[in-house]
Order: C-alpha cells, then sequence, then structure tokens
C-alpha cells in the first residue's frame, strides 16, 4: 500500500531549501494511482511560479522530433546535413584528421552521440567559458551561428555514434532546432505550442523569446540573482522553456502515458549510457535516466526513473512501476542544491512504492 500523502510532498520543497545555496524550491508531484495532485513550494517560490525550465526543455524536443518521425516527416537516421544548408555546419565535426559531419544524424543529434563539443564549456579567446560569464551575470545571446564557430574551433570528442560513447551537448540541440524550424516551416515557439502546449490545454508553458519579458521567476548562480534574458531568448531548443510544476508534470505525464506519441516505440529504441558531465546520469534516445543505486532502497529497488534535467536544477522524472511524475525545480544554475532535488524525488517514489 502506498504511503505518498500530500503531507510528505508538503515537506519536501523544505528539505531541499536546507542548503544554503537553494533559495526557493517547488515540487509537483502526479501519482493517478491514487488520484493524488499536489504542489508545494517553499522560499522565495510559489506552487504556481513559472521558472526557466532549462534543459527539461529538450524532452518537447524529443516530443516533436518523435511526432515528426510517426507523421512521416522525418526519420531518426536522417543525415543532419540532409536539412541544414552546406556552408552552415560545414567543417564542424573534426575528429583525427578527418572531417565527419556528413554521418552525423537525428539519432545522434537526440541522444548525445555526435561527439561535438558543448558550447557552453568551451573556452573563449578570453579564456573563459560561457557557463563562466553568464554565472556572473554577463548576458550574452548565443545564437546558432555563434555556437558553431566555437565548436569547430575544438575537435570533436568522438566519432558520430561510436559505440558506447556518448557527451552531454547542448550544441546538438540547437542544430536540431534548427532542423524542426527547417522541416516545419515554423517557428519553435509556435512549433512547440501547437504540438505540445495547445494540446495538452496548458496555459502558463511557453518558449521565452522577447527579452523584455518579465514573466520567469529567475534563477540563481550561488548566491547572486542571475538576469539573463537576452541569453534565454537565443537557446529556445536546448533550454528556453518557461513553465510551472504542475504544467511540467502534466507534461511528463502524457509523454510516458503515450499521450503525445508512441512511448513503447522510443523505449524499445534505447541506448542508456552513463554520463558523468554534468551530472551522473544515463543518456539515451531523446531522454535521462536516474543512476539509483541498489542501497538506496535494498528491499524494494527504484528502478526506471526517466524524464530530463535543467542546469537550473529544474527535474521532470517520471518512475514506470507506479506512474508517478515528478516535477519541479530549485532554481539554482550553479549545480549546488541539485543532489537535494534527487532525494526529494527518491523518497516520493519510495512512499509511493509503499
Amino acid at each position: 500500500m502506498t504511503k505518498l500523502t500530500a503531507e510528505l510532498i508538503d515537506a519536501q520543497p523544505g528539505r531541499m531549501c536546507r542548503s544554503r545555496h537553494v533559495h526557493g524550491a517547488i515540487m509537483a508531484v502526479d501519482h493517478p494511482a491514487i488520484r493524488l495532485q499536489h504542489v508545494a513550494a517553499a522560499g522565495d517560490l510559489a506552487p504556481g511560479s513559472q521558472f526557466c525550465a532549462a534543459s527539461t526543455t529538450k524532452l518537447i524536443v524529443t516530443i516533436v522530433v518523435m511526432r515528426l518521425v510517426e507523421r512521416g516527416e522525418i526519420a531518426l537516421d536522417d543525415p543532419m546535413a540532409r536539412y541544414l544548408p552546406p556552408d552552415l555546419i560545414a567543417g564542424l565535426h573534426r575528429y583525427k584528421g578527418g572531417e565527419h559531419t556528413a554521418r552525423i544524424t537525428i539519432r545522434h543529434l537526440i541522444s548525445n552521440q555526435t561527439g561535438l563539443r558543448d558550447y557552453f564549456s568551451l573556452k573563449g579567446p578570453d579564456g573563459r567559458r560561457p557557463a563562466d560569464t553568464l554565472l556572473t551575470g554577463e548576458d550574452s545571446p548565443w545564437p546558432l551561428e555563434r555556437t558553431l564557430q566555437a565548436v569547430r574551433n575544438s575537435e570533436a570528442q568522438f566519432l558520430p555514434g561510436q559505440k558506447g560513447k556518448v557527451a552531454y551537448s547542448d550544441t546538438n540541440y540547437q542544430l536540431m532546432g534548427a532542423i524542426l524550424e527547417r522541416v516545419t516551416g515554423q517557428s519553435l515557439p509556435d512549433l512547440f505550442a501547437a504540438e505540445v502546449f495547445a494540446p495538452l490545454g496548458l496555459r502558463e508553458t511557453f518558449i521565452y523569446s522577447d527579452p523584455a519579458d518579465e514573466r520567469p521567476v529567475w534563477f540563481y548562480g550561488g548566491a547572486r540573482r542571475l538576469h539573463l534574458p537576452r541569453y534565454l531568448a537565443s537557446v529556445q531548443a536546448e533550454g528556453g522553456m518557461v513553465t510551472t510544476a504542475r504544467e511540467l508534470a502534466a507534461i511528463g505525464r502524457a509523454v510516458f502515458e503515450g499521450r503525445l506519441f508512441d512511448i513503447d516505440a522510443l523505449l524499445a529504441q534505447q541506448d542508456w549510457r552513463m554520463i558523468f558531465w554534468p551530472g551522473q546520469f544515463y543518456f539515451g534516445l531523446g531522454m535521462e535516466k536516474l543512476w539509483t543505486p541498489w542501497f538506496i532502497s535494498p528491499l524494494r529497488p527504484i528502478r526506471e526513473v526517466m524524464g530530463f534535467w535543467g542546469q537550473t536544477g529544474t527535474f521532470v522524472f517520471h518512475h514506470r512501476a507506479t506512474g508517478l511524475t515528478c516535477a519541479g525545480t530549485v532554481n539554482q544554475a550553479s549545480g549546488r542544491g541539485h543532489a537535494a532535488a534527487i532525494w526529494a524525488m527518491l523518497r516520493v517514489i519510495g512512499a509511493a512504492q509503499g
């Protein structure tokens, strides 16, 4: 019998805020088996706060890709070069003296198996990475052309699709966003709204595009409140979604209930590979899976917790065994406090298992 209660959920954001780096936290839990939908918040966030979803936006990319695949508009093994101009991507993938850009496919892009460097962690001429400058509050846009120029200056990490290899790279999703716009003829804000947000009846979720838009609650970098509207508007595919915990949980539940595309077809193709940066988890075809060591719940192991993390401590994960979905944020981009979100999710899932 489940031990999950609204009171247990209410306690989690406060526990997440015990980290001195977490100024506010939200958690939404959707457990259809016991008809429990509950949102709790603590600190400087409220249950209905609209926050920056960061890389959980990538789950929207996966949804749209799979919907286009089902309609026959694209195929996972189509080469990237079929959809993007040669002068845009020429010389992008260089590895051990060879040029391998033509080998990159859509499957490689959404599985982080291209080998392309993550522009976010590449040092520029001044010796600083975009991650460093943004965390000091320097707001600067990173459009695709700027990203690709930075990546061209660094050799790839491995061959596209190389066996056993995976490396997290926001570059892959910027390229995928450009492909989606060219295939559909729509902007990403319009496309994601038409394919995902509107069908699910979401009213507080959108892709950020106007730097003057002050609807989102801006996140922290350590003790500093960051205000990065120009950057956020430029990274729509990799991290531009603004949402609420309740609506993010609704997206996660819809994905794993198969209401947006054939989830079983996606899971049948998974090739989970362990990734160690920017955290330790498995990355597969268009989604992530939590690493849950046996000692967390030795009698009833917690398995198959799938979804997506975001750099701002945003999360949306689904536990297939119970049908429970968790979503929320610790609103902290420095990486501190993210472990508290993991433990909060595991406590909730453990209670749901009984």
